[in-house]
């Protein structure tokens, strides 16, 4: 099985049909406040602009209802890059009934900032959509004109970053559990082995990290959460949104229905 680089006409397509799904999900979509479940919604997954500020996102989860999670990039290559950096970001958001997060974007992200300011954070959310290559280079999946000449390759890659992710960083929650690059996102069901499942709910069960299940990305899919939950893992919602989308969880709505996931599977903090 091999992918190449989308042509402009195969993107087009794509992108076409995507937004009819997601047109079609609309229309079936929950409503929030007519199917709100019996527990806190939070979507701990939001992030701010200079058009998007904190307080157009704490209105916003005012008025349907919700909390929010904020989260930064933590790095040198991001706004939050030291001590300093990290305590200002903190103190900020403590102004606002919000909870206080950051998203790393890399492994050993945290060797640069000070355990005691770190431990001021509420949670720390983490994906593994930054896939180290050796030599310093990285794979941004999420990019969708990536050129993955093998998928196997890749996805032996992939899980030994995950693997690594879930064993060694200091997380809570693991944002978009089991998503994959556009290119062969098709083959999900193939590629998501009960091994590979398996072995990334037993890392997460072992070091309490709770799965996001994603809305835009409407993963992890509804098998992967029903073992999840068998093996006592915690769930969050999340958007990854940046604007008006933040607090859109219909997936996730869907999946609390279908799953029958309650009070006692969501992460509260």
């Amino acid at each position: 099985m091999e992918t190449n680089n989308l042509s402009r006409r195969s993107f087009v397509k794509l992108s076409t049909l995507a937004t009819a799904a997601t047109i079609t999900g609309s229309a079936k979509a929950h409503n929030i406040a007519k199917d709100k479940p019996k527990f806190p919604l939070i979507d701990y997954h939001v992030h701010t602009t200079d058009d998007f500020t904190i307080d157009k996102a704490v209105a916003l989860a005012e008025s349907r209802g919700m909390k929010f999670g904020m989260v930064e990039h933590p790095g040198p290559n991001h706004a939050i890059k030291n001590d300093d950096d990290l305590e200002r970001y903190i103190e900020k958001c403590r102004n606002y009934p919000v909870y206080v997060g950051v998203q790393p974007t890399r492994r050993n992200w945290s060797d640069a900032f000070s355990p005691r300011i770190v431990d001021q954070l509420d949670y720390i959310l983490m994906d593994a959509d930054t896939v180290p290559l050796g030599d310093g280079k990285y794979l941004d999946i999420w990019r969708h004109n990536n050129y993955i000449n093998s998928v196997e390759d890749f996805m032996e890659q992939y899980m030994a970053h995950i693997i690594d992710l879930l064993t060694n960083e200091p997380i809570n929650i693991f944002a978009r559990p089991t998503y994959l690059p556009v290119n062969f996102a098709r083959y999900y069901d193939e590629l998501w082995t009960s091994d590979r499942v398996n072995q990334m709910i037993g890392l997460a069960a072992k070091n309490n990290i709770a799965f996001e299940i994603s809305t835009p990305m409407h993963v992890p899919k509804k098998e992967i959460i029903l073992k999840a939950k068998a093996a006592g893992i915690k769930f969050t919602f999340g958007t990854n949104a940046r604007n008006n989308d933040a607090g859109k969880i219909h997936y996730g709505l869907q999946m609390v229905e279908e799953c029958g996931l309650g009070k006692g599977d969501m992460l509260v903090l």
